[in-house]
């Protein structure tokens, strides 16, 4: 049932395509000019969601890595702590 639904969708969205072709062209900018202020905005704007997808992920990484160490050294203690 789900698949057929998934097929209908599917078929819908390139019925679609077919009828609007002009709406599934690339942008200005993979045509257009390189220099453009608009390929130059959308450079800036890949660069800028790069940096913040960048420090986010960055984040989590020196949490998780912060959680290990602390875990690590509650061990040594309590293991002292037993001997």
């Amino acid at each position: 049932m789900r698949q057929a639904h998934l097929v209908t969708v599917l078929l819908l969205l390139f019925l679609a395509a077919g009828a609007f072709p002009a709406a599934v062209h690339a942008c200005p900018g993979c045509y257009g000019d390189p220099d453009s202020p608009m390929t130059e905005g959308m450079n800036m704007a890949i660069v800028s969601l790069l940096g913040v997808t960048g420090g986010v992920l960055g984040g989590v990484v020196l949490f998780f890595m912060h959680v290990r160490r602390r875990t690590h050294a509650l061990n040594r203690r309590f293991k002292n702590m037993l001997n």
